[in-house]
């Protein structure tokens, strides 16, 4: 189903890019079904269908064109029942919430009408992506009290899991570190790059006569991680620019490198710890297995419990059948009427 569940436990309907159930201004042209007497769109159903072209290209997967919208007509019809139910069951909109998400959108896009531009370009109005969220938020609530409590994960299935697939814990060997940066910009000047490595060579000094590199890190770095004083945490080797990750590598704990120059700019880098190539220990990742399992067993409740919804909703397609094809013989000729 089109929905993303947060945390295990929450539910957005997307509706940016891709249809939202109830969204859609409804005509009696664009009319194509009823659930339950509520009405779905065509608009409704082809922008579902180009959210999951999106969603699954980004996957590497393809699908052809009608196999994409009966799929999207799904997520519609599905999107619609759990509304419809969870607002039968007392479950109300969360207004100030929505509304002040609603202004952050404002604020982020620069003004209420470039935010109007930009959901005009995926067919949408601001009140209608306003009432998605509003459904939004009682399906969230809806999920989370009345499905996920019944969708428990135990510690003895996180560990089944652990043991089953072992290939997803290995890591490579790695360093903790911390640095110090001394930015330079792409068009730097000469000049500029070299008062860049003087700031570099001599908080390298300061280090080396044993000021606490933390502390320095804090008060000279000019990167993200400054207000952490310079603690990049543990990583591959892969995952740093080669120069960096080089000499970080090629140092023992607590030593610290010369002034290292990245497309970033200048660093000073003294590495923590070390760790060899192994696997992860069942402590380190119980908790984030318990939430993917978590994850998977909503989404399956939710499967389940929708299915439920269908069998009992009145689903009404508006859309005129297809004229059957005159019957053709081998020959290709039409075959005579009896």
């Amino acid at each position: 189903m089109r929905r993303e569940v947060i945390s295990g436990i929450g539910i957005v309907l997307l509706a940016a890019g891709c249809a939202v159930a109830g969204t859609a201004t409804p005509t009696k042209k664009n009319v194509v079904m009823t659930v339950n007497g509520t009405p779905i769109t065509q608009t409704e159903i082809d922008m579902a269908a180009g959210g999951l072209a999106q969603q699954m290209g980004q996957r590497g997967q393809k699908v052809g064109k009608d196999q994409l919208l009966k799929m999207a007509t799904r997520e519609v019809v599905d999107e619609t029942l759990l509304v419809q139910e969870a607002t039968k069951q007392g479950f109300k909109p969360e207004t100030a919430a929505v509304d002040q998400r609603m202004q952050q959108l404002v604020k982020r896009a620069g003004s209420r009408q470039k935010l109007d531009s930009m959901l005009a370009a995926s067919g949408l109005t601001y009140d209608q992506y306003r009432k998605a969220m509003l459904d939004s938020s009682v399906v969230q609530q809806f999920i989370r009290t009345k499905i996920a409590p019944t969708a428990k994960v135990t510690e003895a299935d996180a560990k089944a899991f652990y043991d089953k697939n072992p290939q997803f814990f290995k890591h490579p060997a790695q360093v903790r570190a911390r640095h110090i940066l001394f930015t330079v910009k792409p068009n730097a000047t000469p000049a500029e790059k070299k008062a860049a490595k003087a700031k570099a060579i001599a908080a390298r000094q300061r280090a080396l006569k044993g000021e606490d590199f933390a502390k320095l890190a804090k008060e000279l770095s000019q990167g993200p991680s400054a207000k952490n004083g310079g603690d990049l945490g543990y990583f591959s080797k892969n995952q740093m620019v080669k120069p960096f990750a080089d000499a970080a590598f090629a140092l023992k704990p607590g030593q610290i490198s010369d002034v290292v120059e990245t497309r970033f700019g200048y660093h000073v880098i003294k590495v923590e710890d070390r760790r060899p190539a192994g696997k992860r220990s069942f402590d380190e990742v119980k908790g984030n297995i318990e939430g993917f399992l978590q994850q998977q067993k909503v989404q399956k409740a939710v499967r389940t419990y929708v299915d439920g919804l269908r069998a009992k909703a009145k689903i009404v397609n508006l859309q005129p059948k297809p004229a059957t094809a005159p019957a053709v013989t081998k020959a290709g000729s039409q075959s005579p009427k009896k």
